[in-house]
């Protein structure tokens, strides 16, 4: 298959374009550190990082928050109740010590 001069200068052209829209790997929305749910995750629709858990205050605060939506967000792809599970279970393996109440387990109590 032969390229002309013409779809060549379109290929690098739409190379260069691809480029120029990567998404930026030190923004502030990204690399948050340890998160329950980071941009390139499935179930995060607006590419930015969710849920910080690097520390115990963190942790803590990440069980409150999900636990305030009576509905999933609209950044998230999934239940209400997935999310809850997935940021208990996450906030259980970094931090054992964290007593993890059973209303905590259970979505929308705000």
């Amino acid at each position: 298959m032969k390229i002309t001069t013409g779809q060549l200068r379109q290929i690098i052209r739409e190379e260069i374009s691809n480029l120029s829209e990567k998404k930026d790997p030190k923004a502030k929305v990204r690399n948050r550190g340890n998160v329950v749910f980071p941009a390139g995750s499935a179930k995060v629709k607006d590419d930015k990082d969710h849920y910080p858990v690097n520390t115990k205050k963190e942790a803590r605060a990440a069980l409150g928050y999900v636990n305030h939506y009576k509905k999933s967000p609209p950044w998230y792809d999934g239940s209400l109740q997935s999310m809850v599970d997935k940021v208990v279970n996450k906030v259980k393996r970094k931090f054992p010590d964290i007593e993890v109440s059973a209303a905590a387990e259970k979505p929308g109590k705000g």
